[in-house]
């Protein structure tokens, strides 16, 4: 298998479907970014309010909490809405990019045969393995960068640096099983949505591959710098649009167009939101059309189906 001709293959199968971008990753891309917004913003403001810093009588969280229901109290047409909206958006972060990557899967799979499918047939696909791959994805997720490093902030913001220093190799050999994990588990996604087989068959079989496959780590090692970009694009973009937002309107607010400000700063940070989503969207399809390109490629091998019993 030729890693280049593989990665050569993908950038220009994400050129010639930028459709797919527009379909299966730009909206997951918003909503994980605005979600991405607000999680810095919380991990910010309360490490400010923790004893590190100001040490607050109360925390940021219930701070917020009783300002939200003293705002709702005072705008009580405002409270079923704002539950309905909340619902909507939490269920759309929740379960859309599961059914997105299902849907990405799957396309590019049958368009790199030849199939001749249309764009939204993904949508469909998508559906038929929602629920393995969302189970799968929550398995995944105890062992996640993400997860680890919000328990870590939490020991942090209450228990004290001493704490987290004495936890410190507990969370580096996490951190160490996490990214073995992960590597181990790179293709069950794949058996899952093109193979039909249950999660944790999956899992085990993906292992199997990667074990088989270990000759092919250099791509493996590129694969992950790819999303890596993609982790620090979502980081410029999680510190940029709020960035954009409060400054643009502090500025001219200093000059007495406070309106005007806060305008100009809603606009510029809409305009970042789209372009952080769009280049996030991008390599989304683009990662996902060089594994599954992969993928398919070692299931291909004669070697590798005898091994899987295929």
């Amino acid at each position: 298998m030729n890693s280049r001709h593989i990665i050569a293959e993908a950038w220009h199968f994400t050129r010639e479907n930028k459709s797919l971008m527009w379909w299966y990753a730009f909206i997951p891309s918003v909503l994980t970014t605005l979600i991405g917004i607000l999680y810095m913003l919380y991990q910010f403001f309360s490490f400010k309010r923790s004893p590190l810093f100001d040490n607050a009588p109360h925390s940021f969280l219930s701070e917020v909490i009783t300002n939200v229901l003293g705002f709702l109290n005072r705008h009580g047409d405002l409270v079923v809405p704002a539950i309905i909206i909340t619902i909507i958006i939490l269920i759309f972060y929740a379960l859309l990019p599961t059914l997105c990557q299902g849907a990405l899967i799957q396309v590019i799979a049958r368009k790199r045969k030849g199939e001749q499918i249309k764009t939204s047939d993904g949508i469909s696909f998508g559906l038929l393995s929602f629920l393995p791959l969302l189970e799968y994805h929550l398995l995944i997720k105890s062992f996640s960068i993400i997860s680890l490093f919000t328990e870590a902030a939490f020991i942090l913001r209450n228990l004290g640096t001493g704490a987290l220093t004495t936890l410190l190799p507990v969370f580096i050999l996490a951190v160490i099983i996490g990214l073995i994990l992960t590597l181990l588990f790179t293709y069950s996604e794949f058996f899952i949505v093109l193979h039909r087989k249950p999660v944790l068959k999956s899992m085990g079989r993906s292992a199997k591959l990667v074990i088989l496959s270990w000759q092919h780590t250099f791509l493996v090692a590129i694969l992950m710098l790819i999303i890596a970009m993609r982790i620090i694009i979502n980081i410029i973009a999680v510190l940029l649009v709020p960035a954009l937002l409060f400054f643009s309107a502090g500025f001219l607010a200093t000059m007495a167009l406070a309106n005007i400000g806060i305008v100009i700063g809603i606009i510029f940070g809409l305009a970042g939101l789209f372009v952080a989503s769009y280049f996030s969207g991008i390599l989304n399809v683009f990662a996902n059309a060089v594994w599954t390109f992969t993928f398919v490629e070692l299931m291909d091998e004669k070697r590798t189906q005898e091994f899987m019993g295929e």
